[in-house]
């Protein structure tokens, strides 16, 4: 055999060997895009509507009415008619520059996560904030890391509004009390009230909160 045919027999094998691995790699490429990522689309459909079902269920719309103005609510139970000016899952800073222009400071630097709380509460005659985030869990997950970034946005809302009392409320699922337990521990100890969304009593207790520490 020539040095020519073994190198054209070489060649050859060299060719069928890299097609070989070639195809095998478009075979791992199409099998890892049939995986879903867990981090972002797997459940994502499924999570966001358990949210919003949670948040519905959680929601304090039906225990208070509106009076005259766009933004301000009376509760049900409050024999002295105190107005709340509301926010369910608005932007907290437009609103405080369409209400409490006098009050934000505008210096401040916007914090990541500190926008649309999930319900506010802001009673002018006490100048008290009351501020509700809401977390929803039912199997594990990141989300015990979120509850304990409480501390930080509770001193952030105090920045932004000097001139307020902000209470900074969580509202949470039976979940957490048996997963996140030093998490618990850790609120209770900085003073962050929980609430939980799974009680049948939940409305009734979050509401007399709030109208017994904006007095």
């Amino acid at each position: 055999m020539s040095l020519s045919d073994i190198t054209q027999k070489h060649e050859i094998k060299i060719t069928e060997e890299v097609a070989e691995i070639t195809e095998k790699e478009a075979t791992v490429t199409t099998k890892t895009a049939l995986i879903p990522n867990k981090g972002t689309g797997a459940g994502g459909a499924g999570t966001n509507e358990t949210g919003l079902c949670n948040e519905k269920k959680t929601s304090l719309e039906g225990h208070h009415t509106k009076p005259n103005t766009e933004h301000d609510v009376v509760f049900h139970t409050d024999i002295n008619n105190t107005p709340f000016k509301v926010l369910n899952q608005g932007n907290l800073l437009k609103l405080g520059k369409k209400y409490l222009m006098n009050e934000m400071d505008s210096s401040v630097i916007h914090a990541h996560g500190c926008k649309n709380p999930d319900e506010c509460f802001i009673c002018m005659a006490t100048y008290t904030m009351i501020i509700i985030e809401k977390k929803f869990q039912r199997s594990s997950g990141s989300v015990c890391e979120k509850i304990q970034t409480a501390g930080f946005k509770r001193r952030h809302y105090n920045k932004l509004f000097p001139n307020f009392n902000v209470i900074y409320i969580y509202c949470l699922s039976d979940w957490f009390k048996d997963n996140c337990k030093a998490e618990l521990e850790y609120l209770d100890e900085i003073n962050i009230p929980v609430f939980w969304g799974d009680s049948n009593t939940y409305a009734d207790d979050i509401v007399s909160f709030i109208l017994n520490n904006s007095k």
